[in-house]
């Protein structure tokens, strides 16, 4: 353990040695039950999506030796090549990629937490005879930013979440009528075409053994946006053995053909469009008088209304077309530090 004025650290290297009350700290912190619940963490740890090449799990503790915040951390690459790595780089990042709402799970709102999470990662970091640790996807201007930036870190931008506030729309007529009237008539123009088509949605809970082949509509997807490698369809499909509590499998199929497929999760507070997939050239080559993207899209914010969250998070990329269709942007930043001169 390491103390830090009146807060201590300590590390364990899996799930299953984090300490009890962690199952309930993302919930009592405002964090991401989804992301930061041992559900994901666990998933993650044993079969990531994206190379892990190591865990460290960050306690913080109070004087009371009471559990206060918790950081996941992994040695990772750079796959969006979003931090200027260079291709066999690696840093010890929090959280994983595929998390776009990374936070300081902490109960406290005092950058002394995140001070003493940042020194005990440049430790790791150095060990590990990493150059770089820091943290990815935090949201400007969020308590989180504003800690890490209290603990002497600078943030540099480096994405874009889009979110819906379901509580405001209250239900699929009242999303609609948020959107300007172009807007409006084209998603209706496009439901109506994919109706007329037969098209058909389904939603359930992951099998345990989700066929990875009916998942290359992912990969298809990242390609298409220049961001090939992203997923694996082998390795989600793995992921997804230890995520059925919390995720749901939504697929738009015409004439028997998937053509679009999501994997959402559901938690308190959000509905998290986690990953999903379409191919927008074999929607123009198959002569489809739609698009299959709005069906999809329109299947997780109805999902979203259904179970009474009152927050959609609709992932990144694709800007254009999720603020044209009501979704708010949330700038995401990376504070990185050197391990080596601590800046």
């Amino acid at each position: 353990m390491r103390r830090t004025e009146t807060y201590r650290t300590r590390v364990v290297r899996t799930v299953e040695d984090l300490a009890p009350e962690t199952t309930e700290l993302a919930a009592a912190a405002g964090a991401s039950e989804f992301y930061y619940g041992h559900e994901f963490l666990r998933a993650y740890e044993r079969e990531p999506i994206q190379p892990v090449h190591a865990v460290y799990y960050i306690e913080v503790l109070d004087e009371d030796d009471r559990v206060i915040a918790l950081t996941p951390c992994y040695v990772q690459g750079d796959p969006l090549r979003a931090l200027g790595m260079g291709p066999d780089e690696k840093a010890l990042l929090s959280h994983v990629w595929h998390c776009s709402d990374t936070q300081l799970a902490s109960t406290r709102t005092d950058s002394r937490v995140a001070g003493a999470i940042v020194a005990r990662m440049r430790e790791i970091a150095a060990s590990a005879g990493l150059a770089r640790c820091g943290f990815i996807n935090v949201a400007t201007g969020s308590p989180s930013a504003l800690a890490l930036e209290g603990a002497g870190l600078t943030g540099t931008d480096l994405d874009t979440r889009y979110t819906v506030d379901l509580a405001a729309a209250g239900s699929w007529e009242g999303y609609l009528s948020t959107l300007r009237y172009n807007a409006r008539r084209e998603y209706a123009r496009q439901l109506r075409r994919a109706d007329d088509c037969g098209v058909k949605v389904t939603e359930r809970v992951p099998d345990g053994e989700e066929d990875p082949q009916s998942l290359q509509i992912f990969e298809v997807l990242m390609a298409n946006v220049g961001s090939a490698g992203y997923y694996s369809k082998e390795r989600i499909a793995a992921f997804l053995r230890y995520t059925r509590k919390g995720a749901r499998i939504i697929e738009v199929t015409m004439d028997g053909e998937i053509i679009a497929k999501a994997v959402v999760f559901l938690e308190t507070k959000k509905i998290h469009a986690w990953a999903g997939g379409y191919d927008r050239n074999a929607d123009v080559a198959s002569g489809r008088p739609f698009s299959s993207y709005y069906v999809l899209m329109s299947a997780i914010i109805k999902l979203g209304l259904r179970a009474g969250v009152p927050t959609l998070e609709g992932g990144r990329r694709n800007g254009e077309f999720k603020v044209r269709y009501g979704m708010r942007p949330q700038p995401l930043k990376a504070y990185m530090t050197d391990v080596r001169h601590g800046e």
